[in-house]
């Protein structure tokens, strides 16, 4: 865990009622990585955020997922993602800011300074269209 540095935000760009359980069945059917035709091994977040605003906690913080493409970022963000496809609402931005600033520093013991969206990153659309409208609440 002292290699991770920041939190990567993504959106699963699906229905707002979908379960984490969905999210989890459809990733393992499909192709992580191109190169190799590896498929995704769990589902690809430490940590998702359904529409009621709950956390589920999928991973161990020192769990490599395969939330982002740029594959050596995996080691060092930790992929939080929402359940949608456009906005979070107001249950989930709340849900997000909490373990931005609250539970993930708690479990690492210090403060992360990067917060980032997965376009960030990358040339994609995750976190949503509106990414750039809420980024400052969390």
């Amino acid at each position: 865990m002292p290699g991770i540095v920041g939190i990567t935000v993504h959106y699963t760009a699906t229905a707002p009622g979908a379960t984490v359980e969905a999210i989890a069945r459809g990733q393992l059917d499909r192709v992580a990585d191109p190169q190799t035709g590896r498929k995704f091994p769990a589902i690809a977040y430490t940590l998702v955020v359904p529409e009621d605003g709950s956390i589920a906690w999928c991973h161990d913080l020192n769990v490599r997922c395969w939330h982002s493409g740029a594959w050596g970022r995996n080691d060092h963000y930790i992929g939080l993602c929402w359940i949608g496809n456009h906005t979070p609402n107001d249950a989930q931005i709340a849900a997000m800011r909490y373990a931005i600033r609250e539970w993930i520093p708690a479990q690492l013991g210090r403060p992360l300074g990067i917060v980032e969206g997965h376009r960030d990153a990358m040339s994609t659309l995750c976190p949503g269209p509106t990414w750039n409208e809420w980024k400052g609440r969390l």
